[in-house]
């Protein structure tokens, strides 16, 4: 399996965001070179033909070995990632599509613009995508990101220990993906 990058930001980076708010759309077209698309794409675990990914326990472990969800939408058409990023500071990736797509790649704190994150990743399906991680909700530890695929659609992404919590508004339990318009329940 190849490993998909996830970009974790430290607070220097969320304390920069009222900065890089103005300069993030053109920031992203300079940085993501792939054209936009869109596909209809299905929900790992709650598609019935999209397996879930065998992943390890994933541990917040603040070194080498951390590891942190991460959840992210393709597209407006409820396509979705559930997976893991592992390192500190730089790691990988491993990640499944709802479409039962397996995704790999590499991520890397401050080294985007504005000492943002960067994260590129690869599908079994030939596609790929690269994410800026730009923004880091402080309460949670969560850090937001966005990007786009090589079908030109945009990437929204979420990562952290808490990431749960924050989609879900403060209640692991009500935690959704809002990948369409109507919001897809995670756990």
């Amino acid at each position: 399996l190849p490993k998909v990058p996830l970009i974790l930001l430290s607070v220097t980076v969320h304390r920069g965001f009222a900065m890089l708010r103005g300069a993030l759309p053109a920031t992203l077209v300079l940085f993501l070179t792939q054209p936009l698309g869109a596909d209809d794409l299905r929900v790992p675990g709650l598609s019935p033909d999209a397996p879930a990914l065998d992943l390890p326990a994933c541990d917040n472990t603040r070194d080498q070995n951390n590891c942190a969800r991460v959840r992210a939408c393709v597209g407006r058409d409820g396509l979705w990632i559930d997976g893991q990023a592992r390192g500190w500071n730089a790691g990988t990736l491993a990640a499944q599509r709802s479409d039962g797509v397996v995704c790999a790649g590499t991520w890397s704190a401050d080294q985007g613009p504005f000492g943002s994150g960067t994260a590129r990743f690869e599908c079994q399906d030939g596609s790929n995508g690269r994410v800026i991680y730009y923004s880091q909700d402080s309460l949670t530890g969560t850090a937001i990101a966005r990007g786009i695929d090589s079908h030109g659609r945009a990437i929204r992404a979420w990562t952290g220990q808490n990431v749960l919590r924050f989609l879900g508004d403060g209640d692991v339990n009500a935690a959704r993906l809002p990948c369409t318009d109507a919001a897809i329940p995670i756990s």
